[in-house]
């Protein structure tokens, strides 16, 4: 039986479709029922727990799907204006969700995400970067990730705005990027500035975070300017420098295997807008990668990638410019399908 995919793309230049695009038993591309074409879906995250629901980050709230994507409903959260980025569930309690905001906000829900309530701070994180003359740009929270052992303790990766950390189960966070900005002033090769004038902006710039069961505390950081690694919440950082094993080191996404804790996947490319980008796996850990996907050529930068949330062969990523490339066989063998020439940028995906 072929798998169900779903891709979530935004509204980036004139006439493009932001919305979901549903795939299934091998048919075309068709935009799923429920979430409207100018929305921009930002984030998609399967129920780990509960097969055939799907919850998507818009920048236009929240919608969950309990059909495996056929159709969709607008979930009802006290936000207004907020635009949504990541959607995470609690590995400890199936019915904890968090839906992450721009700028940086977080809302979670305790009842499998009909009701929720506004946590972190009670607004906005401070935005460490300026954006004074960013052209209405704002930070926004990429990932939330657990530590397995500690259900209180909480990370978070924020674009442009760095590591937050939480230890009381998400009602309360503190920055932790002090040490990647002094990293940065340390090492040249660290410094980027694109949209503001600081040139700590690149190592600041938070992708993706992750804890693996096999070792709880320790942090993975994904950002711009590479891979990075604490195991002391945030006090000190390591430069994995995974260009040592790929010719490009902007991280744009990381996950790990849902059947082996030691297995991480990492989605690199050029930059933000570029013409190259591969997938890498590492079995260490994130010591050493070995690209995987030498079957399909990604012709724009991977904007993101998503584990299957129980099958361990399945594994699907998209490129900026529409490319789909999806694996049911731990990357053996790989397929393609393009989106619709009216799709905006794709920006997120499952795989069901």
């Amino acid at each position: 039986m072929s798998s169900v995919l779903l891709i979530g793309t935004a509204v980036t230049r004139p006439g493009a479709v932001g919305t979901l695009y549903r795939r299934a038993d091998g048919g075309d591309w068709a935009p799923a029922a429920g979430i409207p074409l100018n929305t921009g879906v930002q984030a998609l995250t399967p129920h780990p727990a509960r097969p055939g629901t799907v919850f998507a980050a818009t920048r236009a709230g929240m919608y969950r799907s309990t059909d495996s994507g056929t159709s969709w409903h607008r979930l009802d959260l006290p936000a207004t204006s907020e635009q949504f980025w990541s959607v995470s569930v609690h590995p400890h309690d199936p019915d904890i969700v968090f839906a992450g905001a721009a700028p940086v906000g977080l809302y979670r829900s305790d009842d499998g995400g009909t009701r929720w309530r506004r946590v972190g701070n009670a607004g906005p994180m401070p935005e460490i970067c300026d954006y004074s003359n960013a052209k209405g740009l704002t930070s926004r929270l990429m990932r939330v990730c657990f530590d397995p052992t500690n259900p209180q303790l909480m990370f978070g990766a924020c674009e442009t705005n760095g590591l937050i950390v939480s230890e009381d189960g998400g009602e309360t966070w503190r920055d932790a990027s002090h040490a990647l900005i002094e990293l940065s002033k340390q090492d040249a090769t660290l410094k980027s500035a694109i949209i503001t004038p600081d040139d700590c902006e690149g190592i600041l710039d938070g992708h993706a975070v992750c804890v693996t069961p096999r070792q709880p505390g320790l942090v993975f950081y994904a950002c711009r300017m590479g891979l990075f690694t604490s195991g002391d919440l945030g006090r000190t950082w390591r430069n994995h420098d995974v260009g040592r094993f790929a010719p490009f080191s902007y991280c744009r996404d990381l996950r790990i295997a849902v059947d082996d804790p030691d297995t991480f996947y990492l989605a690199l490319s050029i930059g933000a807008r570029s013409d190259a980008g591969a997938l890498y796996r590492s079995t260490d850990r994130c010591e050493t990668w070995q690209r995987v996907d030498n079957a399909v050529t990604a012709k724009s930068t991977i904007m993101s990638m998503n584990v299957h949330a129980t099958d361990p062969g399945k594994l699907i990523y998209m490129t900026r410019g529409g490319q789909v490339m999806w694996t049911e066989d731990r990357c053996a063998t790989w397929r393609e399908k393009q989106l619709p020439a009216d799709a905006g940028d794709a920006f997120c995906g499952a795989i069901l």
